[in-house]
């Protein structure tokens, strides 16, 4: 019997903060279905703060994806040209001499150096940092986190010799050496993101100096010939290019097709984002939004929620609102704002747009009447307005786009909140069909730099369910915003102190006010 004709293409794996996936992409970028492998795996707790995890038992669990997805290549017939990855950004751990972890994995959602981020901004220019960083103050960055290690961590910072990301860890392991892309480094804090190399200023509000980091390099610039254990385990791996490891959320706004300003790129999953890409340089820093890097020639602009899935799994599992499903449609048939509740949905601390880590989740209007779908619905129109200002930040640098589209698990599997972010934001949602837009993002980059996609660039969405926004419905809900943003003036007042300063101030827009978010913010 004839053997079935080979299949080229890309191994993509996607490093999150919840599972790890390994998958193969074609040449043309499809998805190899046969081939993804899924493991999840829990994040650690255990102190108030800490979301953390074991890189040691990360790694053997990539390596295992890997195992799997080349199982189904093999048994497929399926060709590796290259291996890339995508890999959440702002991970931080150490490493000694030996290359062996000094510290646990720090997360972006660990948020035991807040103190320090009170401190900074008592201390210094915040609005300086980020027009150098595209970064803030903030506990998911690299800065507080060095500070907080540096007074809780004496002894293991003393053996570290370099600071490195879950990515950079992965690739140490397999090759010897590690390198970190443009992308990665820029969710740092520590990059000066227009001239792409490591920010002196930072460094120093860091305490550590640039040969404590790995060196820099884009994205089309692989390493290649695994370190022999691998190489056994591996073969079809051994010599073939692995492109360095880049940040998630660009790399979703590129598997969605969103390569353009165009198109926004709103995902919600664990946590939540709105994206876009430019590549243009010499824009005045949107104050709010970060600003990150794609690679050496675009921006990814944005912002990002600690909240989306997360809460979803709060009301079911912490308070045992179960079954999932039939609570997600009880919260579906609720007309829009109808639950008489006001909700901050900080269950793990504020990022975009006011990046103010010491708010919290707040619950208003509870009675005896109040059922839990209404909560649950409450909680995603709240987290629905904070995409609303997200984009008003943004559009201090970006025109109105022609669409958003859809990513995540929460966005795609659920239309109500998918038409809750039509209405909120007043544009058309599209939802991907892309099940996997970080990992396909990797292996679209993977296969431009092979030569393979020369017109990815001018790419468009491809295109899934559209929801329009319902007029009616925008005016019921920007009403509620305003109720929640009363709520949050009454309860996180601008301070005098320093520290308590936040980043949406009205000297940005040209208004007087006081409140923590600007003019467009709040209209």
């Amino acid at each position: 019997m004839p053997k079935a004709s080979s299949v080229k293409g890309v191994l993509a794996l996607d490093l999150g903060t919840s599972s790890v996936r390994a998958v193969v992409y074609d040449t043309r970028g499809r998805m190899l279905d046969s081939t993804l492998s899924d493991l999840p795996y829990k994040v650690r707790t255990t102190e108030a703060g800490e979301v953390s995890s074991d890189p040691e038992d990360l790694l053997n669990l990539i390596a295992n994806s890997i195992d799997k997805a080349l199982k189904a290549a093999r048994k497929d017939n399926v060709t590796i040209l290259a291996t890339a990855a995508s890999c959440y950004w702002h991970s931080l751990m150490g490493i000694d001499r030996q290359g062996r972890p000094t510290t646990e994995l720090l997360t972006w959602a660990d948020t035991r150096s807040a103190p320090e981020t009170q401190r900074l901004r008592a201390h210094f220019d915040e609005r300086a940092y980020h027009a150098r960083t595209g970064c803030f103050f903030h506990a998911s960055y690299w800065p507080a986190k060095l500070r907080w290690l540096r007074s809780t961590r004496p002894s293991a910072v003393r053996r570290t010799v370099r600071w490195i990301s879950l990515g950079e860890y992965l690739y140490q392991q397999l090759f010897g050496d590690a390198r970190v892309s443009i992308s990665i480094a820029s969710g740092t804090g520590l990059l000066d993101v227009r001239r792409c190399q490591w920010d002196p200023q930072a460094l120093e509000l860091a305490g550590i100096g640039p040969e404590e980091l790995s060196p820099l390099d884009d994205r089309d610039q692989p390493f290649r010939s695994l370190r022999p254990a691998f190489a056994r385990r591996w073969p079809e791996l051994r010599d073939i290019p692995w492109f360095l490891p880049q940040g998630d959320g660009g790399l979703a706004n590129v598997g969605a097709g969103c390569t353009s300003p165009r198109w926004l790129c709103a995902t919600i999953g664990t946590s939540s984002a709105l994206r876009v890409i430019l590549d243009r340089g010499g824009f005045r820093m949107p104050w709010g939004a970060f600003v990150y890097r794609l690679d050496r020639h675009r921006f990814v602009v944005g912002g990002a929620l600690s909240e989306g899935g997360n809460v979803v799994r709060w009301f079911t599992r912490g308070l045992g609102m179960k079954p999932k499903k039939k609570l997600e449609r009880a919260a579906a048939e609720i007309s829009p704002d109808s639950h008489g509740l006001t909700v901050l949905p900080f269950w793990a601390g504020e990022r975009s747009p006011n990046w103010r880590g010491d708010a919290r989740g707040v619950i208003a209007g509870l009675s005896l009447s109040t059922q839990p779908p209404e909560m649950l619905r409450a909680a995603m129109e709240a987290i629905t307005y904070q995409f609303v200002a997200v984009a008003s930040a943004m559009r201090q640098l970006v025109a109105r786009p022609r669409s958003v589209v859809a990513t995540g698990g929460q966005l795609v599997h659920s239309p109500v909140w998918s038409q809750m972010l039509a209405d909120a934001l007043n544009l058309r949602v599209m939802v991907s069909p892309e099940a996997e837009a970080s990992s396909r993002g990797a292996a679209l980059l993977a296969l431009n730099a092979l030569g393979y996609l020369p017109r990815l660039w001018s790419s468009t969405p491809a295109r899934g369910r559209s929801y329009r926004p319902r007029r009616r419905v925008h005016a019921i809900y920007e009403r509620a915003r305003e109720r929640q943003q009363h709520l949050y003036d009454v309860l996180f007042p601008p301070l005098d102190q320093p520290e308590r300063a936040t980043p949406i101030a009205g000297r940005e827009s040209g208004s007087k006010t006081t409140g923590l978010r600007n003019r467009a913010a709040r209209h």
